[in-house]
């Protein structure tokens, strides 16, 4: 069934035409002109007073807006699409009425079945032959190490350029500090009874391990569903593939017509040698895609640090600067002759979505958080960063809050553009085009479209980092903002971005991370004073801590659940009520 042909939601007002708006809202909100006549006048309605009876997402989806050149089809439960079609307020009613008080929450079984589903999900991908969730030796550890010191003295004020690595010697003295700084601050362990506000933010169907569920709670002690009040930029429409609006986005939308073209975009012929199985596009010298992949590793600003982009090898790079503008790969993709099953596709196991989270509040201080529910490598792509795609003109108000930037017009500018040109890789014309859409920067703006990523909180020294990984061609529309594991994350681990020293909220409240390189932290005045070796065994000490806990927890996990069958989807403890009575919330206040 298409997306037309499910039920129409009935409306007060008529469908009117949606554009961006060029008044001092700057169109952050796509605004909505409907002009209402009062005494021979044109008064304009507010664009959030219009924007509440449709969703934009909904307006995209009818009028076939969106452009997006790497979309992939998206199934989703039946439920989506009556849902994205109602208003903020009648979302809010959806997941207030969905709500569910969980009466009993046992972690510990929960993330020993999540690893188990996640065994099963690779199985079923056929990814187990190419897929490892493997453990890095202590070499490696030390080595990401030396990355992450790089990063927190960078966030001191103090940066230093890489420097020749040293072996970590366990006997070495540790500040005495650290021992206040256990890895277990960073696994979060909910209580035992829980407000499930939905049982899947995602909408997957979740069809024989086809997708994971991503459930969200409440786990603010004095909240129940007959008190929940839900803050509106939770009513968000999760998409899985960037938005490209052709009707807001005319310019990109018309990059990406261009690049349809043959001359205009990259693709292989490459096919797998067995039916189901892998091609071998990656070290294949006759492979435009992995040529092409190779030649972005010029972007490299370190020498000898080239950084691999397939599809299961962990990503590790030496860098004393972050990696997103230093680093970037080439992926094969659905219109090649391996269809993007291959191993020059680093973008496989983060569509695969393999990983379990949940998103979960605790405090009123701090919003909601994502958490990885099953053991994460390191250097493996974890997610995408998804959104729609807009100009920096129009990202202001709240969206600040919720836009990650995708392009930088002095950069790519100066680098990506220069190497494309340099290297002839696509005609004089489509260059040319190429250098107009670098010409303003583009952001993510995740605040009404956006998947799980919106939700990843800030932190001085992240355990994600994002790189850009392009597919097809090289508009900003091409690009993906994949997020890699900086370090091993452990079961229970809340997941974390650097937002950078220009996010506004930092201003407010400061820096919460708790993490010892936390540039707000108790022991900062001990840290911020150390050198990049001292710093790096700090960061591996506390690492090794970390995966002697996990592999214990397992065995003990292994033992005592290892005869139990384990459900095909997450399941929660809820108690059978026969009726909820409504609750007037008067919401008009949020």
């Amino acid at each position: 069934m298409s997306y037309k042909e499910l039920p129409e939601v009935r409306y007060d007002e008529p469908r009117w035409k949606r554009i961006r708006g060029k008044g001092p809202d700057h169109g952050i909100i796509p605004a909505i002109h409907f002009p209402l006549r009062v005494g021979g006048d044109v008064i304009e309605r507010e664009p959030e007073e219009e924007m509440n009876k449709k969703p934009h997402l909904a307006v995209i989806l009818e009028d076939e807006r969106n452009v997006n050149p790497n979309m992939i089809r998206e199934w989703r439960s039946s439920r989506y699409h009556p849902y994205v079609k109602r208003t903020v307020d009648k979302k809010i009613e959806w997941l207030t009425e969905d709500s569910a008080h969980v009466i009993y929450h046992h972690d510990k079984y929960l993330l020993y079945c999540e690893g188990v589903r996640l065994k099963n999900r690779v199985e079923k991908l056929g990814l187990s032959n190419v897929f490892v969730l493997r453990e890095d030796s202590v070499e490696q550890i030390h080595k990401r190490s030396y990355h992450l010191a790089l990063r927190a003295l960078e966030n001191y004020g103090v940066p230093q350029a890489w420097c020749e690595m040293r072996p970590f010697v366990p006997s070495a003295s540790l500040p005495a500090e650290l021992r206040h700084y256990s890895h277990k601050h960073f696994i979060y362990t909910p209580p035992t009874e829980r407000l499930r506000i939905s049982t899947d933010i995602s909408w997957s169907r979740c069809e024989d391990y086809t997708d994971f569920k991503i459930p969200m709670y409440s786990d603010r002690p004095y909240e129940k569903w007959h008190n929940l009040i839900l803050p509106r930029n939770i009513c968000f429409d999760y998409i899985d593939n960037n938005i490209v609006d052709k009707v807001t986005e005319p310019e990109l939308a018309k990059i990406v017509e261009l690049a349809s073209q043959e001359e205009d975009h990259i693709k292989c012929p490459c096919k797998p040698t067995t039916s189901g199985g892998f091609a071998n596009c990656f070290e294949n010298p006759d492979c435009p895609c992995y040529k092409t992949n190779i030649m972005l590793r010029k972007l490299n600003s370190v020498e000898n640090n080239n950084a691999v982009f397939n599809s299961f090898d962990p990503l590790e790079y030496n860098s004393d600067t972050p990696a997103y503008h230093n680093h970037g790969g080439f992926a094969c993709s659905e219109i090649c002759g391996c269809g993007g099953r291959c191993n020059n596709n680093a973008l496989i196991i983060a569509q695969a979505k393999i990983f379990p989270m949940e998103i979960y509040r605790k405090s009123d201080l701090i919003g909601f958080r994502v958490r990885a529910t099953s053991y994460i490598p390191a250097g493996t792509p974890v997610m995408e960063f998804v959104g729609e795609l807009v100009r920096d003109r129009y990202v202001e108000g709240e969206a600040l809050n919720y836009s990650m930037q995708l392009t930088d017009k002095m950069e790519d500018t100066k680098y990506l553009l220069a190497l494309l040109a340099k290297e002839k890789v696509f005609p004089a014309t489509f260059l040319k085009q190429l250098r107009q859409s670098y010409k303003e920067d583009v952001f993510l703006d995740c605040l009404h479209q956006g998947n799980k990523g919106r939700f990843l909180m800030h932190s001085c020294v992240a355990n994600l980092e994002p790189v850009r990984i392009y597919q097809k061609s090289f508009s900003p529309a091409h690009a993906k903002m994949v997020l890699y594991s900086t370090k091993a994350i452990m079961p229970g681990e809340q997941l974390t971005l650097n937002y950078g020293s220009g996010y506004v909220g930092l201003d407010k409240v400061g820096c919460q991370c708790g993490a010892f390189s936390c540039k707000n932290g108790k022991h900062v005045g001990v840290f911020s004073k150390l050198s990049v070796h001292e710093l790096a065994n700090c960061f591996t000490a506390h690492q090794m801590e970390s995966i002697r806990e996990y592999e214990a927890d397992r065995e003990e996990n292994n033992r005592k659940y290892g005869r139990f069958d384990v459900d095909l989807h997450r399941k929660d403890n809820i108690p059978i009520i026969e009726s909820k009575p409504l609750v007037d919330r008067r919401r008009n206040h949020l």
